[in-house]
């Protein structure tokens, strides 16, 4: 903020908003001088930065506080970010038709054995596996038992360290679609029936 006398005394004559005038006015007046937009210290240069989806003229030492603006650019670092986030978005959000595909991918069913095989020849305790996949020692025996089934993240840390195939592209079961005969109920049955 701007507290030299000349400033009060100009913002005394011209109003609240004299703050941006008397910048303009000083600068045609010095142009050795130019003065940070933040702290109000009048430097010898200021560079262009963004801090918080703004553009300032600041010294050295507030240049710290934001982004140092690229030549040629308009937008604020945040915007390009917001930008392509929301595209990341839309594109996961997009319905899929699943009958369309042919595939999926799943779990194998012998995986708590091929788990315990590579594990065993690797002569990893199950604690050593647990450790080196961030997981607890529990949670791998379980999988080793068969009684827990493992997410998908467990899955791919697995297949990771082990070295195996956890996954495996089973084609699609697509339901057959039966029109109903001349048996069959339908809406109009109901809608129709008889009253007792």
């Amino acid at each position: 903020m701007l507290c030299s006398a000349p400033f009060i005394r100009y913002r005394r004559e011209h109003g609240r908003a004299a703050r941006k005038y008397y910048l303009a006015k000083r600068s045609c007046d010095s142009p050795m001088a130019t003065i940070c937009e933040l702290c109000g210290k009048e430097v010898p240069e200021t560079r262009t930065t963004w801090i918080e989806g703004t553009q300032l003229k600041l010294c050295k030492d507030c240049q710290k506080f934001g982004d140092k603006a690229k030549p040629g650019t308009k937008e604020s670092p945040n915007k390009v970010v917001i930008a392509s986030r929301l595209e990341q978005r839309e594109r996961r959000m997009r319905t899929r038709d699943v009958y369309k595909e042919e595939e999926t991918w799943e779990l194998v069913e012998d995986y708590n054995g091929r788990i315990r095989e590579a594990r065993n020849s690797r002569g990893w305790s199950t604690e050593q596996l647990a450790a080196k996949i961030n997981e607890k020692s529990s949670v791998v025996s379980k999988v080793e038992a068969g009684d827990l089934k493992p997410t998908d993240e467990l899955v791919a840390k697995l297949e990771k360290e082990l070295k195996i195939a956890l996954m495996e592209k089973v084609p699609l079961i697509k339901p057959e679609h039966k029109a109903g005969g001349p048996g069959a109920l339908t809406m109009e049955y109901f809608m129709k029936k008889p009253k007792k």
